[in-house]
């Protein structure tokens, strides 16, 4: 089974990372929103910094969970 083959099988079965997937991408929206916005204050920069340590977060919980299935299912 391929990584992305193993996402999708994750994205339909798995409620925790299904979780942390779509947590990821509407803090990565978010993100890019406050990153085009001009002029950039102190507080933005630190609103962005706090959402990106977060998204990190979910991201890492994510690659947990995919490595995890996949030395289970290899």
């Amino acid at each position: 089974m391929t990584r992305e083959e193993a996402i999708q099988k994750l994205l339909q079965e798995n409620k925790e990372f299904r979780y942390h997937y779509e947590k990821h991408h509407e803090l990565d929206a978010q993100v890019d929103k406050l990153e085009k916005h001009h002029p950039m204050t102190h507080e933005l920069e630190m609103e962005i910094e706090k959402l990106k340590r977060e998204r990190l977060y979910h991201k890492d919980m994510m690659e947990k969970i995919l490595n995890d299935y996949l030395k289970g299912n290899s």
